[in-house]
């Protein structure tokens, strides 16, 4: 498979993954209520899988079975996604909205003090999460079913409190935070992600595989 512009489609995923983020917290702190703010949120995966942009947690799912220069596209993946986060969220930082970066904080608080075995478990049910939503959206061919399989995904996996590791960049950026235990967690969360993603995508490949 040839992936081309890779930095900047996930630079562009990591801009609206930070917006969604802000939307999110905004909506969190001033009304309370997660299942409009887990609404709002999907927007993010929306534009990302309809534009065809590159999301870490959108991708690696596909890792296995290995092709030539797939780990180099997650790489350039993760680093574009990280880039577009710092981007939106420095400039968020430089407004200044206090009550955003309060509940980021929190947020941080909680997620990055949880023990690291439970992290890597929320991160892996995020992952397959996530596959689920791309990998609905790419075979669903109805498009009312492919665009809310990719909202409700986005839902569950907030309402549940999944740890999806490139929003939680987003976090850790609007809170204006961060330190080598929480560089650690992000990697935890980053390889949970995986797992989840690719053990159901191996799941899937081997049904079709003996349906054949």
């Amino acid at each position: 498979m040839k992936h081309s512009n890779v930095i900047l489609k996930g630079i562009l995923s990591g801009v609206y993954i930070a917006l969604a983020a802000i939307v999110y917290i905004y909506v969190l702190s001033t009304t309370g209520n997660k299942l409009v703010a887990s609404i709002l949120f999907s927007i993010a995966l929306l534009v990302i899988v309809n534009r065809g942009y590159y999301l870490y947690t959108g991708k690696v799912g596909y890792l296995l079975p290995y092709e030539k220069g797939n780990v180099k596209m997650i790489l350039e993946t993760i680093l574009g996604n990280t880039i577009g986060i710092l981007a939106i969220g420095l400039l968020m930082n430089l407004v200044g909205v206090k009550e955003i970066n309060e509940y980021a904080s929190s947020l941080v608080s909680i997620k990055f003090n949880n023990e690291w075995y439970k992290v890597l478990a929320l991160s892996i049910l995020c992952g397959i999460l996530m596959y689920t939503a791309v990998d609905g959206f790419n075979n669903i061919n109805n498009d009312f079913g492919k665009n809310i399989i990719v909202i409700l995904s986005v839902v569950v996996f907030l309402v549940s409190c999944f740890e999806h590791s490139i929003a939680n960049i987003a976090y850790l950026v609007l809170a204006k935070t961060f330190s080598f235990k929480m560089f650690l967690y992000l990697i935890i969360m980053i390889i949970g992600n995986g797992i989840g993603a690719i053990a159901i995508n191996l799941i899937h490949s081997y049904i079709k595989k003996s349906s054949v």
